[in-house]
């Protein structure tokens, strides 16, 4: 083998000297960009989801953080002995209570909430009357918080429940 036979089987030789990873034909060269392009159009489609979904996320969780920011407030204020609470000292006034009852919007306007809300307590009675809860039921609902206290009616201690939604 003379030392000219490599350049001159240059073609031949070429896969083993200087690799291609592309071949020389046109249809391949074609062939071969189409997968590039897909694999760029494929990446910046992923990248788009992910950055939505991102945002997304983020706006559900501080709508849930203003929920129970919300909901903790209207029940520490519901169960104080301020002139928009219920409680006299650490008792359920039952005159107050009453009187909640039939001010929800005034009441609602007054601690500063701006969604609507109801709340139970066991053995809740309104003018002497069994009921089930005080203030709005939702009929339908995305996101329902629900904020537990513990407070005294009627001489026993009960669980006060707050449902507070968007």
């Amino acid at each position: 083998m003379d030392k000219y036979s490599l350049i001159k089987h240059k073609e031949k030789n070429q896969g083993f000297f200087y690799p291609s990873f592309f071949p020389k034909t046109r249809q391949a060269q074609a062939w071969s960009l189409d997968i590039v392009i897909a694999i760029v159009i494929f990446t910046v489609g992923i990248m788009i989801l992910y950055v939505y979904s991102i945002n997304n996320l983020a706006r559900s969780d501080e709508s849930l953080d203003n929920l129970f920011y919300e909901g903790n407030v209207a029940a520490e204020l519901i169960l104080s002995d301020d002139s928009y609470g219920i409680l006299d000292g650490y008792e359920v006034n039952q005159s107050r209570l009453n009187n909640f009852n039939s001010s929800y919007d005034l009441r609602k306007a007054s601690i500063g909430v701006t969604r609507n809300f109801y709340f139970t307590i066991d053995d809740l009675e309104i003018d002497g009357n069994a009921v089930e809860y005080i203030g709005v039921k939702p009929v339908t609902t995305s996101n329902l918080i629900q904020v537990n206290r513990i407070t005294i009616y009627k001489n026993k201690p009960v669980k006060f429940k707050l449902y507070i939604w968007d």
